[in-house]
């Protein structure tokens, strides 16, 4: 059911009632969270209303364009304009009036001037004396030559500063700031957060990098607005905030844990491995023992219930967004995602934090398209992790042979569980470590469009309720709640994601023996010609032994530079203390 996160919460009127039956930390504690809009919407709807304007023209009086003046009209007078004003001026022809109304109709934002073509259009006024013809010329109105006529010497002014030729107004130009002590207070809460990138004074251990997205900026603003006793500024003012400021909203830096051509040389041998490991059983497609239906990957995020699920975070223009820690800190739970590249089978599964002691009637009312598991700190554990493996094989296991492809994670790499997948014709495939960003099909697009879904549908929630309000939830509605938004936004992805050109275009499927272009790894191509496989055979028990020494001791293979490669073992990606 695509609704079923708009569904009231059974025994629940006003969002309000206590929880006794959880047994969780928090489940005696009502948690106010408090819920804005939603930062993607206001982002996109300031930015289609904003126009772009000239604000030197705001105090013209002349909003029309002059209309062409006939041949018995023209004089070389510098006061011609005067002259067209008075009484006594020609009446238009029938001719002209018609196009001056068609022109009016027809009529759109006019144009901005830098400040090199205003200091142009002077200099043409100071050889032919002319208003009139030197407007009808560049293509501006009497009134906006007189006005820069007015602030020439400013204007030259702005001309010697940096980057002056491309300025579109002077010093002190434009519309008035509204809010000024807001202004001024708000940013020093942002140099608060982030460090100004151009003081050299501060140290490497006093540079501060914190996250702060446009929900975050907002609600400090309105927080400002209240001790100042201001009135709420809008979205629009908060865009035009970080333009006087010269901030943008970007995506976070994301520190390359190893240099680019040791991931080329990592994903070379995640390739060949899995280019190889097709070749163990019969041949039952272009894949080799495999099907585009027999190729997953999972994956965990940490979720927020509603907190800002955006990746673009504000930072100052020019410079790189560097964020200090881990890129979202507020955890609510842990989503593990399995995906195909077609046929998806396996549902979401959502590690709580708790003990696992929670009422019949919890667990009546969570989604039924959702697997809920309880950890003490909500993270993958061994535990957790053999769970997951267990419905993994209940859901997917179909005696035919299957390819697993996970990351580095601890959790992954425990010998046991891989035996007990080699049994059931399951063979996993480690991602290197440091290379999950460009290779793992979850994290370079399908967590995204979740997340987007996931935040579209707790909006839609947060409406439904009532704007800009204070939702009081227990621990227990707040788990209920979490899986119904999960259930609807996991049905959104699967209606609107293509999962099989995302697998392709990682290169989890292939079509052919031609080499591939990884879309999320530039520069690198691999060539599955190359490859020699040294071990062949069919997916029995005879095999179990050949391939567990694969999986842990060093493989080699033939590649185009002539230089042999290792297939990494899983003792190379636990970390070493």
């Amino acid at each position: 059911m695509n609704e079923e996160h708009l569904a009231p919460l059974i025994d629940d009127v006003d969002l309000i009632t206590s929880d006794c039956d959880s047994s969780d930390v928090d489940s005696s504690v009502e948690i106010v969270s408090n819920v804005d809009e939603n930062e993607n919407e206001l982002i996109r709807l300031s930015t289609y209303l904003h126009l772009e304007s000239s604000e030197e023209e705001n105090n013209d009086q002349d909003s029309e364009w002059p209309a062409p003046p006939s041949p018995c009209n023209i004089s070389n007078s510098s006061d011609i304009d005067e002259y067209d004003n008075s009484p006594s001026a020609s009446l238009p022809t029938a001719s002209n009036n018609h196009h001056h109304i068609q022109a009016k109709r027809i009529k759109g934002t006019r144009r901005s001037w830098s400040v090199k073509e205003k200091l142009t259009a002077v200099a043409a006024f100071e050889k032919n004396l002319s208003k009139r013809k030197t407007a009808k010329h560049h293509g501006c109105t009497t009134a906006q030559l007189r006005s820069w006529l007015k602030n020439k010497e400013n204007l030259y002014a702005t001309l010697q500063k940096k980057k002056g030729n491309k300025r579109k107004r002077v010093e002190g130009g434009g519309r008035k700031l509204v809010f000024v002590d807001l202004d001024h207070q708000l940013f020093i809460w942002y140099r608060t957060k982030r460090s100004d990138p151009k003081d050299i004074t501060l140290s490497s251990g006093e540079i501060k990098r914190e996250r702060i997205t446009f929900r975050h900026l907002m609600k400090e603003g309105r927080r400002l607005a209240k001790e100042l006793n201001h009135r709420e500024p809008s979205s629009t003012w908060y865009n035009r905030f970080m333009k006087r400021h010269r901030l943008s909203l970007q995506k976070p830096k994301r520190q390359n844990k190893i240099p680019i051509d040791d991931v080329h040389r990592l994903a070379q041998s995640f390739y060949t491995f899995n280019r190889r490991v097709s070749t163990w059983s019969i041949k039952r497609s272009c894949m080799g023992g495999f099907t585009i239906e027999d190729i997953s990957n999972m994956d965990e995020t940490p979720m927020a219930l509603f907190g800002d699920q955006c990746k673009r975070s504000i930072n100052d223009i020019g410079t790189s967004n560097d964020v200090n820690g881990c890129i979202s800190n507020k955890r609510f739970c842990t989503i593990l995602l399995t995906v195909f590249a077609k046929n998806q089978r396996m549902e979401p599964v959502v590690l709580f934090k708790g003990k696992g002691n929670v009422g019949v009637d919890e667990r009546q009312q969570y989604a039924k398209g959702v697997h809920v598991i309880f950890t003490p700190k909500a993270f993958i554990n061994g535990p957790s992790m053999n769970l997951y493996i267990q419905k993994w094989l209940e859901k997917v296991h179909d005696g035919q042979p299957k390819l697993l492809i996970l990351d580095s994670a601890n959790s992954h790499l425990e010998t046991e569980m891989i035996q007990r997948l080699r049994k059931k014709n399951v063979v996993v495939s480690i991602i290197p470590k440091g290379c999950t960003q460009y290779l793992q099909v979850l994290d370079t697009s399908i967590f995204s469009a979740f997340k987007h879904h996931y935040q579209v549908a707790a909006d839609e929630f947060i409406d439904k309720q009532g704007c800009r309000i204070k939702l009081k939830l227990s621990a227990k509605q707040q788990r209920i709640l979490c899986t119904r938004l999960i259930r609807t936004a996991w049905i959104r992805t699967q209606e609107t994601f293509d999962f099989e050109r995302a697998f392709l275009d990682v290169g989890y499927i292939w079509n052919d023996d031609s080499p591939v272009c990884i879309r999320t790894l530039p520069g690198f191509i691999f060539d599955p010609s190359t490859v020699t496989s040294s071990i062949t055979g069919v997916f029995d028990s005879q095999n179990e032994d050949a391939e567990i020494s694969c999986v842990n001791t060093p493989v080699q293979f033939n590649i185009n530079s002539n230089q042999k490669l290792k297939q990494l073992s899983l003792d190379q990606f636990v970390n070493k203390k």
